[in-house]
């Protein structure tokens, strides 16, 4: 089971008190990954949130969709997650039925926590505080990642018009 001093620093769960935090422990169940699996992969269904506690994770994104090369050759690395700052990804996993938006593949071997949808609803119905507490901070969570994509779509447009215009 995860520690108590562990949860206090995932981030959708800042603000959470500890009786909070006691009550959320048991939704959280283990998950060891081999080096290489897909923990999930994009345009998938999922009903839970992931959070990784060992091991290291690689975000990537199929940047050519249809193109019937291997999938390898047009994936692009969107980002490396450690386990050292407790990160999370999956979140709309327990916010709907809505597809995932990359693959998550593990780089090492790794072992996570999840928490799913049906857990957390379950939680929520007598923890009306604390659910609100990580609604709002998935919701801060999937803003921010949502500006960094547009800034990188920006940074990709501005190279494209620079390369067409030559």
């Amino acid at each position: 089971m995860m520690q108590l001093d562990t949860l206090r620093f995932v981030r959708i769960f800042k603000e959470l008190d500890d009786k909070e935090l006691e009550l959320l422990l048991p939704c959280l169940k283990p998950i060891d990954i081999e080096k290489g699996a897909y923990i999930l992969k994009e345009d998938t269904i999922g009903d839970q949130i992931f959070i990784l506690v060992k091991g290291t994770v690689r975000v990537t994104k199929d940047l050519v969709k249809g193109y019937d090369e291997d999938v390898a050759s047009t994936e692009k690395v969107l980002a490396t997650l450690t386990a050292s700052i407790l990160p999370t990804f999956g979140e709309n996993g327990i916010l709907g039925q809505a597809p995932r938006n990359a693959n998550v593949i593990a780089a090492t071997d790794c072992r996570l926590y999840t928490l799913s949808k049906q857990d957390f609803d379950a939680f929520a119905i007598s923890n009306h505080h604390a659910a609100y507490l990580i609604m709002k901070n998935i919701a801060q969570v999937l803003t921010e990642r949502l500006n960094t994509t547009d800034e990188n779509l920006v940074k990709l447009a501005t190279a494209l018009y620079i390369a067409v215009q030559q």
